[in-house]
């Protein structure tokens, strides 16, 4: 697992109400916070989340909108397999990655070949989350400089219930950061 520069890593912990995970580019979460982690258990460090989307099959039970999320991992992963990095490396784990989830998952197969490259990088993702029902969270990906890595912070419309069940979540999570 890649590192993480210790100061990303203190800004996600310093979200108490904010989920947030650092990915490299396979999507691979090398870091989270508490409140990532209370929202779903795919959001904890060495989960792959094209894996949990399209392995995992709580995901189809717990996002109604998965066909729209598993669209939109394909064309993130498609992006980031467009980038080429200088070692050649990431080619070959992407290579693996792709063989892997194609043998395993037949929606994944399918996805893979109808889809095309992101037009934005925000991700909406609806769940129904056991502890506190629906959930209606948007995911940006940011981009370190001079790194494959992305921060991934959610966020909910002000003043809504998923802010609400959002900041309940928040108030009874476990704050060990991971």
């Amino acid at each position: 697992m890649q590192p993480v520069d210790p100061l990303v890593a203190e800004l996600i912990e310093s979200l108490p109400t904010t989920p947030a995970v650092v990915t490299d580019e396979r999507f691979d979460v090398i870091a989270s916070n508490a409140l990532a982690r209370a929202v779903s258990p795919s959001l904890t460090a060495g989960v792959n989340l094209v894996e949990a989307t399209f392995v995992n099959l709580s995901a189809h039970e717990t996002l109604p909108q998965w066909n729209e999320v598993s669209v939109r991992m394909i064309e993130l992963l498609k992006e980031a397999m467009a980038v080429p990095d200088r070692t050649g490396h990431n080619a070959e784990r992407f290579t693996e990655l792709r063989a892997e989830l194609t043998l395993r998952s037949t929606d994944f197969a399918i996805a893979w070949r109808n889809g095309t490259l992101p037009s934005s990088y925000a991700l909406d993702v609806s769940m129904d989350h056991p502890d506190v029902g629906r959930l209606d969270i948007t995911y940006e990906l940011l981009r370190l400089p001079d790194s494959r890595q992305l921060v991934v912070m959610g966020h909910t419309v002000p003043g809504s219930e998923s802010e609400q069940r959002l900041f309940w979540l928040a108030a009874h999570s476990d704050m060990t950061p991971g």
